[in-house]
């Protein structure tokens, strides 16, 4: 094979020197997160349990680092308090198809700049694991919803465990309670929206889980 120009997508592992230096221009990698910021794993992820308002759609030329070749082409993408992994992936998506048609023409024409990455900016996400996904009713309500945000589809969705079953949380919705003599994880009202739960701060509602709960109030989760 002898092509121009190589793209790789959702590889999640270092590619070897061979193939990188196989075409004239290079392996095109993509990250959805600002770089030199948030190399690693994960990005979209981590951008919403911890809550950031803005991330990017990045293209850069991969090197035998880990997302740190000279960056082509980036956009920033704002994050709402609204946005979940299922949003969010879906505006990466849209932003990506757009500097796609933008920076190949430049590519073709050698009309393009390399960025080098500053590494002292540098940072990395870890690959999350499954403990990740399991809710504390002691974090505070906006943590736990942050959580559920990132995990929700396409991902494998935030979890807890009642009566030694695993119940997934794909929906949640932040309620202000301050009350100060109830103990996290105590279900304080339960409605046609849903199971709300005292947390560390404030309470969350439930909105939609799987299987969907069957709970009183007073009860513990």
């Amino acid at each position: 094979y002898s092509p121009d120009v190589i793209f790789c997508f959702g590889w999640s592992r270092l590619i070897k020197k061979k193939l990188l230096n196989l075409a004239p221009l290079g392996v095109l990698g993509f990250h959805p997160a600002r770089l030199p910021n948030n190399r690693g794993r994960h990005p979209i992820i981590w951008s919403l349990i911890l809550g950031l308002n803005e991330t990017a759609s990045t293209f850069f030329f991969m090197d035998e680092g880990a997302d740190s070749g000279d960056i082509l082409s980036q956009y920033p993408i704002k994050i709402s308090e609204k946005d979940n992994a299922t949003t969010l992936y879906e505006r990466v998506i849209e932003t990506a198809l757009i500097q796609i048609t933008e920076f190949v023409p430049a590519l073709v024409s050698g009309n393009y700049q390399r960025i080098p990455q500053d590494l002292s900016e540098a940072s990395y996400w870890r690959k999350r694991g499954k403990k990740d996904g399991q809710m504390d009713w002691r974090m505070s309500a906006k943590s736990i919803h942050n959580l559920v945000r990132g995990l929700s589809k396409p991902y494998v969705g935030a979890n807890f465990e009642l009566a030694g079953e695993e119940i997934k949380v794909w929906e949640t919705e932040l309620v202000i309670n301050n009350e100060k003599n109830v103990e996290p994880g105590k279900v304080i009202l339960v409605d046609e929206k849903g199971v709300v739960v005292k947390t560390g701060e404030d309470a969350i509602r439930l909105l939609k889980t799987e299987p969907e709960l069957n709970i009183k109030q007073g009860s513990y989760l």
